[in-house]
């Protein structure tokens, strides 16, 4: 059974976000599952809505979601990254999706986000998997 995951991912750090997707892609065969979709986004609060629409539309067997939350000088970005966050869990519960979020911060600087892209992506899609196949072994389907 080769699983079918669907991306997420924000252009508006379109370069990292396609750091992450290439480094997603270069373990599909060594997790038997296949990235059948990526659709970009401006950012972490639009991943909600757009999960949602491909869960409804095209039923995945997993989503795993790619962003940066880059540090500034207020509180804005944790309080995006959390509310996205909060909405992506919410969502994962009400369809039994299982879903990783990869969104690097909130308060990461460009180099930390660059340097950690690749291994994040990698440890999301492993994640996403995993509990695929976890939820397989529970007998459990998504409510799609």
């Amino acid at each position: 059974m080769s699983i079918r995951v669907h991306l997420v991912a924000g252009y508006i750090h379109k370069d990292i976000c396609e750091t992450m997707i290439d480094a997603a892609r270069s373990i599909e065969d060594q997790l038997d599952c296949r990235i059948d979709r990526v659709v970009w986004i401006p950012g972490s609060l639009e991943a909600p809505l757009a999960v949602k629409e491909l869960i409804e539309r095209d039923r995945p067997d997993a989503m795993v979601i790619f962003g940066i939350q880059e540090q500034g000088a207020t509180k804005h970005g944790e309080v995006i990254a959390h509310q996205a966050t909060s909405k992506l869990l919410d969502l994962q519960l009400q369809y039994r999706m299982p879903m990783a979020i990869a969104i690097i911060g909130p308060g990461a600087t460009l180099e930390h986000a660059k340097e950690k892209a690749a291994r994040t992506a990698q440890k999301a899609l492993r994640a996403a998997v995993h509990m695929v196949k976890l939820t397989h072994d529970f007998g459990t389907e998504p409510l799609v």
